[in-house]
């Protein structure tokens, strides 16, 4: 178990580097992991069903695998209203 715990934080640290993610905080850091954890559970088990002919597609994991689905709609800002503020 504690190994498979290291393999998945060396997996996120290196999908921070290849994304260039660094975070303000501690905090931030911890919450972004746990979307990009609840994330690669989802393309695993989509995988899974690609994998036995139950999807035509595969998924994986990208840039935006650390943000909230709202953050996401939003182009990666943490609320739409950003937009309204960089005019």
């Amino acid at each position: 178990m504690a190994s498979e715990r290291q393999d998945v934080d060396k997996e996120f640290e290196e999908w921070k580097e290849e994304h260039g993610k660094k975070y303000k905080s501690k905090e931030e850091e911890a919450k972004r992991k746990k979307i990009w954890l609840e994330c690669r559970t989802r393309v695993i088990e989509h995988n899974k069903k690609y994998e036995s002919g139950e999807s035509t597609f595969e998924c994986g994991m990208n840039q935006m695998s650390d943000l909230e689905h709202h953050e996401i709609c939003c182009g990666g800002r943490r609320s739409c209203r950003d937009e309204k503020n960089d005019s």
